[in-house]
């Protein structure tokens, strides 16, 4: 098992992942039952809700996503939307992480075209390819303002990360780190921080070891 810790704002919420359908029923009645959410919401739709989400969240756990969170906050007065998700998966690339990185970074490149663009960095976890563009995503009826698809475009952040053997686990495995935001606009001075500080806070460590103050989730 090996234990992955990194820092989350607080105004992240985590989603369920891997999580029965009674578990998200419950989580989308926690979120629409705050005074702030305003309008009606009827069982009928609440539930088309829940099975969707019941969905994303089995499909989240066989991809091997470890950790997944949105956030919903007022960003100069325009609401902001962000999601997160971290995944780990086994990976077997060689023997020295940097060379496995830098690969990583350039097939990524060859295949999202020239509209991103890419680094390798050195984080403290260890060697990085971090890429940011944009894409595009159909927004699901159920979870669409007017019932309807909803084509959106997404600013997104993603990075990968060989997993060092100093993390004392066995195996060789990659660390996925993606998100994304509808508003464009506020990539630069709202969410680019956040994930070069998430990324800097980026640790593992065999199963059981702590990382106390950090956000722990785990991978098989």
């Amino acid at each position: 098992m090996i234990r992955v810790d990194f820092s989350v704002p607080v105004d992240f919420e985590d989603i369920p992942v891997g999580a029965d359908f009674e578990t998200t029923w419950t989580e989308l009645n926690r979120r629409y039952a705050r005074p702030s959410m305003t309008g009606d919401l009827d069982r009928e739709k609440l539930g088309q809700m829940a099975r969707a989400l019941y969905q994303v969240s089995r499909f989240l756990k066989e991809v091997g996503v470890v950790y997944a969170a949105d956030c919903l906050h007022s960003l100069q007065g325009e609401p902001s939307l962000g999601s997160l998700a971290v995944a780990v998966v086994d990976y077997p690339y060689g023997t020295d992480t940097a060379t496995a990185a830098r690969g990583a970074l350039q097939g990524v490149l060859e295949s999202r075209g020239p509209e991103w663009a890419g680094s390798l960095i050195d984080a403290p976890c260890g060697p990085a390819a971090v890429f940011t563009g944009c894409q595009g995503y159909t927004v699901s009826p159920e979870f669409s303002p007017n019932g309807e698809p909803i084509n959106v475009l997404t600013a997104q952040f993603h990075a990968i990360v060989p997993v060092p053997a100093q993390a004392g686990v066995d195996g060789q495995r990659m660390c996925l780190l993606a998100f994304s935001t509808p508003n464009i606009d506020h990539w630069e001075k709202c969410y680019a921080p956040i994930m070069v500080s998430i990324l800097r806070s980026l640790r593992f460590s065999a199963e059981g070891q702590t990382d106390v103050g950090a956000k722990p989730a785990s991978a098989g």
